[in-house]
């Protein structure tokens, strides 16, 4: 990168490569985020809380209403200066979801997390919203250096490719989520 002490842009001297890394460490930071949120016990009010959501989340079940929720959390993360805070809350309150499912199952929060970065589905969706986070950052830092106009094209870039990410995950989650109802009934009887 260039030395910006020198009158250059930090946007200008952002490269794409740069941008990719960043990403990927706000991904990592939201799987940190999501496995600290699962150790945390839930109260019993919150318990009910999120079962209420979770049935209404889960009722009627698609693809598209999936994009659409993952999409929607997705573009409040690229509000500048309170985006990335949005999305650590919102991850850290699914962690505490999969925390209380987890105790549920007797299974370990850190087995349901690899399993969702395994079916790629999970990654994929945690990579959009690094994706978001990351151009949230850059666009506040943006404005703090009055080069907003310059990052605009970034972040449509940005919203596209974390559009993307998260159709393509959302289509497999649908899928992996019609292939377990499907397996279940029939193991059932066996």
């Amino acid at each position: 990168m260039r030395n910006l002490g020198r009158g250059g842009s930090f946007n200008r001297g952002l490269k794409p490569i740069n941008r990719l890394l960043f990403a990927i460490l706000a991904t990592i930071i939201l799987f940190i985020i999501l496995g600290i949120g699962s150790s945390m016990p839930l109260s019993g009010e919150e318990v009910r809380q999120f079962m209420e959501q979770f049935e209404d989340l889960t009722k009627d079940l698609t693809a598209l209403k999936i994009f659409v929720n993952n999409f929607t959390i997705a573009s409040l993360s690229f509000i500048p200066f309170i985006g990335a805070g949005i999305m650590g809350f919102v991850i850290f309150q699914t962690g505490k979801f999969l925390g209380y499912i987890s105790a549920q199952s007797g299974m370990h929060p850190a087995l349901l997390i690899l399993f969702s970065v395994m079916t790629v589905y999970g990654f994929m969706e945690f990579l959009g919203y690094g994706v978001a986070v990351s151009e949230g950052i850059i666009l506040s830092y943006s404005i703090i250096k009055k080069n907003f106009r310059s990052e605009i094209r970034w972040l449509l870039i940005s919203m596209g490719v974390s559009a993307a990410l998260l159709l393509a995950a959302a289509a497999l989650e649908s899928f992996l989520i019609n292939v377990f109802e499907e397996l279940i009934p029939s193991s059932a009887g066996i």
